[in-house]
């Protein structure tokens, strides 16, 4: 089984922080709009909000979110690099978790179909008539085809 390197993961924990850099700065701005909207006859050019944070944070969250990605998928699984051969090889560890998920998935279906026949599968039992040779049912009286007794 292939495991995914230090570096993707290194990278992929980088992404993940520099989103959570970003979160902050972006919802900071909002917080300190509320402490300057609290104070209604305070000087309103004296410390207005920064939008400029909330600016820098969303390109943060969104390069964090392609960092992270990189990180997790590899450079050609992330689709970065357009080489098919080097997206599988960095899938590869994915790509065999999903194979015996799903291998898994097949074992109990399989398991969950013979309870399924085991439990539906029931003995019939005919009698055959004894004027036309015709097959009826085990409780029957009559024969369904020519209706002579059986």
């Amino acid at each position: 089984m292939s495991k995914i390197s230090k570096e993707r993961k290194v990278t992929y924990y980088i992404g993940i922080g520099m989103m959570a850099l970003g979160f902050i700065l972006f919802i900071s701005v909002f917080f300190s709009m509320a402490n300057f909207m609290r104070d209604p006859f305070a000087d309103p050019f004296s410390n207005p909000p920064s939008f400029l944070n909330s600016v820098i944070g969303f390109v943060l969250m969104l390069a964090g979110g392609i960092v992270s990605n990189i990180g997790a998928k590899g450079v050609a699984g992330s689709g970065l690099k357009l080489d098919p051969d080097e997206a599988r090889e960095d899938l590869k560890p994915f790509n065999e978790a999903k194979g015996k998920m799903i291998n898994d998935i097949i074992s109990n279906i399989d398991v969950v179909d013979n309870i399924a026949k085991s439990q539906t599968t029931k003995e019939v039992i005919k009698i055959r008539c004894k004027a036309c040779s015709c097959l009826n049912d085990e409780d029957a009286k009559f024969c369904k085809n020519c209706g002579e007794p059986i």
